[in-house]
């Protein structure tokens, strides 16, 4: 009974040793320059001062609240680690928000769909936000036909259970860790091209450059 108890407590200190290896410690740098209803909506500004690394994040977290500067812990997982469901929801509704990530990224440079979708991304886990308005931080009234149009795509599920999230991140907060206190936010990467795509530009590229040295 004693090895019994002593194996299985190391075991969970195991487990506890390897979430804190795989832990990230985030900064928030910059919310960017766009915003709708009052708040920015992103992308936002990162840089993992456990590696250096910079990263543009999107916000899934409606009701926690982080400020410029502000570091906390965050560990990284992905869409497979939350099959049982996330900190903020179900995990149909991580699916519904991974899709819409995705849409994001691939509107990236209109800031109209860009706010839109952020807010639809909120509506998943926080739908009361649309009801209000967007209230208190600002009207989104005049944005509600965009916002729900999104959310609305990412509930059909022929859209959101067929996509491929191997390349999103979840930055999921560890609670008081935060520089000010209380529970930061969560957040998922800004997806990067996947690596076919690269190798596909790449040979692209390649083909591109021997065909001009043959006309040289």
């Amino acid at each position: 009974m004693k090895l019994t108890l002593r194996v299985s407590v190391l075991f969970v200190l195991v487990l506890a040793a390897a979430a804190i290896a795989s832990a990230d410690s985030l900064t928030l740098n910059n919310a960017g320059g766009n915003i709708m209803g009052g708040v920015y909506v992103g992308p936002y500004s990162f840089t993992d001062t456990s590696t250096g690394q910079s990263l543009q994040l999107i916000c899934d977290d409606f009701k926690d609240e982080v400020y410029l500067g502000e570091s906390w812990t965050a560990i990284p997982s992905t869409l497979t680690s939350v099959s049982n469901g996330g900190s903020l929801g179900t995990q149909t509704q991580y699916e519904e928000v991974a899709w819409l990530v995705e849409q994001m990224s691939a509107n990236i440079t209109d800031p109209t769909k860009v706010g839109d979708i952020q807010w639809a991304i909120w509506a998943v886990f926080e739908p009361q936000i649309l009801n209000s308005g967007g209230d208190p931080y600002g009207n989104i009234n005049s944005d509600l036909t965009g916002i729900n149009g999104w959310l609305s795509q990412a509930e059909n599920q022929s859209n959101y259970a067929n996509g491929n999230y191997a390349n999103l991140t979840i930055y999921t907060p560890v609670a008081g860790t935060q520089s000010t206190g209380g529970l930061p936010q969560e957040y998922f990467n800004v997806p990067e091209p996947s690596s076919l795509a690269l190798l596909v530009a790449g040979m692209v590229a390649l083909m591109l450059l021997v065909i001009r040295r043959g006309r040289a």
